[in-house]
């Protein structure tokens, strides 16, 4: 993207962002009621009950039929401009099961740097409080240093290695499956940081939240941030081989968190496939770490690596672990890898894993690998994992609905 003129259009965004904001609220009222301007009062336990029943959601998708196949995503040749990306399938139960994923063929030895751009929201909560005299107001420059400086853009140790926590993920998915000389890697670049855009919420569009004090957490309807998002990226020119992430503090949108795919128009006239992430951050001084710092995000750009597309079909399966009188029927039939430890009933089974880097204790969610939803016994993956960055909290491969 040329970046010099998207960021002179930025200098407006502010105002375009915050009247689109209107139109999104009248749509998301029929979504949901909220309270007119309230502020909610919570202990840290009802806060932890509050944000575990918020989860995580996905939002769009790709038709399968246009992404299962390998692609530099140049839109050169037929091919839609987006993520470079390649396909594969597994088989459970003599039915194929095809996938897509961020990167290229683990046997090639590819190197894979995902450009992305990272967008700060700064939101403005306006007219709260009996007399809608209260306004706060949620600064993310915190929430962008720490997730800049954290695991997902350095390298950091892990069970396998030194390097970004995604790409060490994937490395040890497809351990056994990538070129001889370990050459293959899906890396973030380093991120390109936009100017935050200002976004205003009233008690039409959100809801204000209050532990202490001095300390509130702030809601906004999904259709409401998701509106705001669209915009944003329409406006300032973000192309669709490029992953913007939008990061609020302290904020959410009736989820932790999201990430999205959906078609555009090129520069060109032609379809692309643009994805995003949208990641809360939680300041773990106020909540517990199964949600603190940076597991939102560590949750999000997992799947999307894993799922670029929200089109990867797998068999619906039950949430672990196995013997957990809470493990019921997810429900979720997609290659989602952080929502089965991360999403459902058993959460709190799976603990975050902590990764310390620079002097600070990273919260980072387990995920589970391709090998636990395609039924390998033994898993395929390095030193048989099917869990990453635990390694060792999943030891078989997932139980499917009947």
């Amino acid at each position: 993207m040329k970046l010099g003129n998207n960021l002179k259009r930025l200098v407006c965004l502010c105002t375009a962002v915050l009247f689109s904001g209107l139109a999104a609220g009248q749509a998301a009222r029929a979504q949901q009621a909220p309270s007119k301007g309230s502020i909610v009062q919570m202990d840290r336990t009802a806060l932890h009950e509050h944000f575990k029943h918020m989860g995580y959601k996905t939002k769009g998708g790709i038709a399968k039929f246009k992404t299962s196949h390998d692609s530099d995503g140049n839109g050169e040749g037929g091919d839609a401009r987006t993520l470079p990306h390649f396909s594969s399938s597994f088989t459970v139960g003599g039915v194929t099961f095809p996938y897509t994923q961020v990167g290229h063929q683990p046997r090639s030895g590819r190197p894979t740097r995902i450009p992305n751009i990272i967008v700060p929201l700064r939101m403005h909560f306006v007219g709260f409080g009996p007399n809608g005299d209260v306004n706060v107001d949620f600064d993310p420059t915190p929430a962008v240093v720490n997730i800049v400086n954290s695991p997902i853009f350095q390298d950091a140790t892990f069970p396998n290695g030194f390097g970004q926590f995604n790409d060490m993920m994937q490395r040890a998915t497809f351990f056994n499956k990538m070129d001889p000389e370990r050459e293959w890697h899906v890396r973030w670049a380093e991120p390109k940081i936009f100017r935050a855009v200002d976004i205003e919420v009233t008690p039409e569009t959100g809801t204000l939240f209050q532990v202490d004090a001095t300390h509130f957490f702030g809601d906004v309807l999904f259709d409401f941030m998701d509106a705001e998002i669209r915009t944003i990226i329409e406006l300032s020119g973000i192309d669709p081989d490029e992953v913007p992430i939008f990061i609020t503090d302290g904020v959410t949108n009736q989820a932790l968190g999201y990430h999205s795919a959906f078609s555009v128009a090129g520069h060109d006239g032609k379809e692309a496939f643009q994805t995003l992430i949208f990641t809360s951050w939680l300041d773990p001084a106020l909540v517990d770490p199964i949600i603190a710092d940076i597991s939102t995000i560590n949750h999000e750009s997992g799947e999307l690596i894993n799922d670029p597309f929200i089109n990867n079909v797998v068999p619906t399966w039950v949430y672990p672990p196995v013997g957990d009188p809470n493990a019921v029927c997810s429900g979720n039939n997609l290659l989602e890898v952080g929502d089965p430890e991360g999403n459902g009933p058993t959460f709190a089974d799976f603990p975050t894993v902590v990764v310390p880097l620079n002097g600070f204790d990273y919260h980072l969610q387990d995920l589970v690998m391709v090998p636990w939803f395609a039924d390998e016994v033994p898993s395929s993956a390095q030193n048989g994992w099917y869990d990453f960055p635990a390694t060792t909290d999943i030891h078989v491969p997932a139980v499917y609905c009947h």
